[in-house]
């Protein structure tokens, strides 16, 4: 019976902490620290600093968590079921995955796309949304890799591109 109750209960089996890795470097968030941050909280901790370190004011940190992408229930789970999908999600299971258990990297982030989706009323998906729904209770951000992707993503032309080529 108790079984049956984590599997009901997707906060059961939600992340709890996000892991930042450079290197044999790591450093770990509370999802929730991220929560309360992106709510309107000033920023604590790992967040502060990181923020100071890498200049970026508060407010556009906030904005970015709290980025909305609407995206049709429907078409996101036939989506990911697709070659296309598959692709993107093999690609971005490099940059975060399960701290235990890499080789889930794609049906987690699978998992945590589309219960992240059908949880929210608005049927949007946002970071923190995601990371709550994320199906491991640490998840691993490859820091590298996400600062490559974000510095190579900077038009539509270029996300076909990233896909193309090997990191």
């Amino acid at each position: 019976m108790s079984g049956l109750l984590v599997w009901t209960n997707p906060a059961a089996r939600a992340a709890e902490r996000v892991v930042l890795v450079v290197g044999p470097f790591n450093r770990s968030v509370e999802v929730q620290e991220l929560r309360t941050f992106s709510e309107g909280a000033e920023p604590q901790g790992l967040i502060k600093t990181a923020l100071n370190l890498a200049n970026v004011q508060h407010e556009q940190a906030r904005s970015a968590l709290n980025k909305r992408v609407d995206i049709p229930f429907t078409l996101l789970g036939r989506l990911l079921y697709t070659d296309v999908g598959e692709a993107f999600l093999g690609r971005m299971a490099k940059i975060f995955y399960p701290r235990n258990a890499p080789e889930a990297g794609v049906p987690a982030l699978r998992s945590g796309v589309i219960l992240s989706v059908a949880q929210n009323t608005g049927r949007r998906l946002n970071s923190v949304d995601f990371l709550e729904s994320y199906p491991n209770k640490e998840i691993v951000v490859d820091v590298p890799r996400l600062i490559y992707l974000l510095n190579r993503l900077t038009s539509i032309q270029e996300v076909g591109d990233f896909f193309r080529e090997p990191f």
